[in-house]
């Protein structure tokens, strides 16, 4: 993975001659403070009689560059609006909504396309971040670790991605944006590769000219970008937000990275059942040697993202395969279906049958295993059943119901860890609960209820929707391990990132870009492994295709910090 580094542009240009609603030069200068904070690429623009006020404020900042000093009236929206006889809304805010003011926010894709040319961070993407913006966000110390972390990910190309409020204009609807702001976007930010962001500067060019001749309305920045895409091919990535944090969380999509060009992918000779599909797998290496549990489901995800159940009572059931490995190349030399009887509990009637989700994982010299069910489960929701896992009798044995930590209806990804006890010398078995903020239990051998150890407050973005995924491996110096998240589309997105822990407390150290491996979509792993400098994963597509892939660790460096 390669960094965009993304570069971002501002300007401070004082166009007022009095200060209205408190907002005065120091307290703008304040709220852009706590961008240049970040330490994010930021190229301001700024008008001359300002010029020496920014000098001395970026005296300490390595990451702003100032680029060149202008006027309002040299601005290109300017010179078009020479010689119009224009107006102004009807309906706008009297002391800030000045002819200089909506020239100034109009101007922002020439500043975009200057700061391209010039390119001081030989950057690939470029975004546009008002310079006070910081003053919306209600919670400023996630907002501006989020905005930090987005300056280093990986964006698609070609991407114009602009977060908005309302609908989209209709063709010829001029009523809606001669008058009043029309919030199709926001305006204080949007981001894109260089050329979508010339493009978007080009329709500027092209178009404003002609637009303010024949409507004589100098509007808002955004009411033009709302005319620009109803009336002309200029068809920007729309997301839903508002004035507040959202308005920097571009979709998931735009940031995750492709691992799918550098798999080595190897594709098992599964048995096939009917109405059965091999799905996801679960690694352990134990005793010296490989072996995978292989989960069966009986539904087939539909391209429209809905499940088709192969069961005429509509049940969804699990069945696990075992299988050892080659030592060399990791291929099954053996499938053996898992006998479910062997856990010693007696099943009730209901719509979701066996054990799911095993995650296999090594205690003290024991093979373990935990896995998600509902048929065993005491109560009407899932719960987390833990035992002995017995690959050469492809059986279960001292098998427990676990209890959550508190009253819940969904039980699923506690995900096992494993430490070296200091006083006994005998490992320790952990779970991790959940993510945000992080909690690390163990189980009370006597209720067999989790009870939280250890509680971290993750202030990183996107974990207050992760989730786990596979165990975590003790590379020596952390643990590391892959996490996943998701997003309620239709069908579902599911995307990855590496996360490393601490070895005594299991405090999370850094993470990994976002990744998806062949796609977004349905796409599961809960099988992980390390050998010399390669990654491998047991991955599954749509709940079904599982295939091993192996990539170089250089692919997904643990580079940001919590």
């Amino acid at each position: 993975m390669s960094n965009t580094q993304i570069t971002f542009v501002t300007s401070f240009i004082d166009i007022y001659e009095s200060t209205f609603e408190d907002k005065t030069i120091e307290w703008r200068f304040s709220k852009f403070r706590d961008l240049a904070e970040t330490g994010i690429q930021l190229c301001v623009y700024v008008n001359p009689h300002c010029y020496d006020y920014l000098v001395e404020f970026a005296k300490p900042y390595e990451n702003i560059k100032i680029m060149k000093t202008i006027c309002m009236d040299d601005t290109f929206v300017a010179k078009s609006c020479l010689g119009v006889e224009y107006e102004l809304p009807d309906y706008r805010n009297l002391p800030k909504d000045i002819p200089h003011y909506m020239m100034l926010i109009n101007s922002k894709t020439e500043f975009l396309a200057d700061a391209i040319q010039h390119n001081p961070w030989n950057s690939t993407h470029f975004a546009w971040i008002d310079f006070s913006i910081s003053y919306v966000f209600h919670k400023k110390a996630e907002t501006l670790h989020y905005l930090r972390t987005l300056s280093k990910r990986n964006l698609t190309t070609p991407c114009l991605v602009i977060p908005g409020c309302w609908d989209k204009l209709g063709v010829g609807e001029m009523g809606q944006i001669v008058n009043s702001v029309y919030w199709r976007f926001c305006g204080g930010f949007l981001v894109g590769d260089a050329a979508s962001i010339q493009n978007m500067h080009q329709y500027y060019l092209d178009e404003y000219p002609t637009f303010i001749r024949t409507h004589k309305r100098l509007v808002w920045e955004v009411n033009f970008w709302a005319w620009l895409e109803a009336n002309t091919e200029w068809a920007p990535t729309w997301y839903k937000a508002d004035h507040n944090d959202c308005i920097l969380h571009i979709p998931t999509n735009i940031c995750s990275v492709s691992l799918d060009t550098h798999l080595l992918k190897t594709t098992y000779d599964y048995p096939m059942f009917d109405t059965y599909q091999p799905s996801s797998s679960s690694y352990v290496y134990y005793n010296g040697k490989h072996y995978l549990n292989t989960r069966y489901v009986n539904y087939w995800y539909l391209e429209s993202g809905h499940c088709s159940i192969q069961h005429p009572e509509d049940f969804i059931i699990t069945r696990n395969m075992t299988s050892e490995l080659d030592t060399e190349t990791l291929i099954p030399l053996n499938y053996k279906e898992m006998e479910e009887s062997s856990v010693g509990f007696v099943s009730k009637r209901c719509y979701f049958y066996g054990l799911e989700d095993i995650r296999l994982y090594v205690l003290n010299d024991q093979l373990k295993f935990i896995a998600t069910n509902i048929n065993y489960s005491p109560t009407d929701w899932n719960r987390m059943i833990s035992g002995n896992y017995h690959p050469e009798t492809a059986s279960y044995s001292e098998c427990s119901i676990l209890i959550p930590p508190g009253e819940s209806w969904c039980e699923k990804n506690w995900i096992p860890i494993v430490r070296q006890s200091v006083e006994t010398g005998t490992e320790e078995e952990f779970f991790i609960y959940k993510w945000f903020p992080m909690e690390v239990g163990k189980i009370n051998p006597d209720t067999k209820q989790l009870e939280i150890c250890y509680r971290h407050t993750i202030t990183a973005p996107d974990f207050h929707r992760v989730r786990g995924s596979t165990t975590f491996l003790d590379r020596g110096d952390c643990y590391v391990g892959v996490v996943h998240f998701s997003e309620n589309t239709l069908p579902r997105q599911y995307y990855h990132m590496m996360v490393s822990l601490d070895k005594n407390t299991f405090q999370p150290l850094q993470y990994s870009p976002i990744f998806h491996f062949q796609h977004i979509g349905i796409e599961f792993c809960v099988g992980f492994a390390e050998r010399d400098d390669e990654f491998v994963f047991w991955i599954s597509k749509k709940d079904r295709d599982p295939v091993m892939v192996k990539i170089g660790r250089e692919h997904i460096p643990l580079c940001f910090e919590f």
